[in-house]
């Protein structure tokens, strides 16, 4: 009887517990937060992705969309050309 009664009070102490005192999982391991991903310029401006640019680069020039390749972001090539770019801009970004 005695031994029934020890087993008893010993398995039933942890689920009468009241959890005082005690962190959940979620508390312990907090999620982490998100990956912020984004593609730079050779400036350094920061554009999200989907957003679509002008790039030039030693007298040529194309229009470029931040996008994702594999687990990196990347400047994937649209079109050559700039539909807004002039020669003048052009001359200025090789200067």
């Amino acid at each position: 009887m005695r031994n029934v009664l020890a087993a008893l009070l010993l398995f039933a102490g942890p689920a009468l517990a009241d959890g005082t005192g005690k962190k959940s999982f979620a508390e312990l391991y907090p999620p982490l937060p998100g990956v912020e991903y984004f593609c730079q310029d050779a400036n350094g401006t920061r554009y999200d992705l989907g957003q679509i640019i002008c790039i030039s680069v030693s007298c040529q020039t194309w229009t470029a969309r931040c996008d994702m390749s594999q687990n990196n972001t990347t400047w994937r090539k649209i079109s050559d050309g700039c539909p807004s770019v002039s020669l003048m801009t052009r001359l200025k970004a090789l200067g």
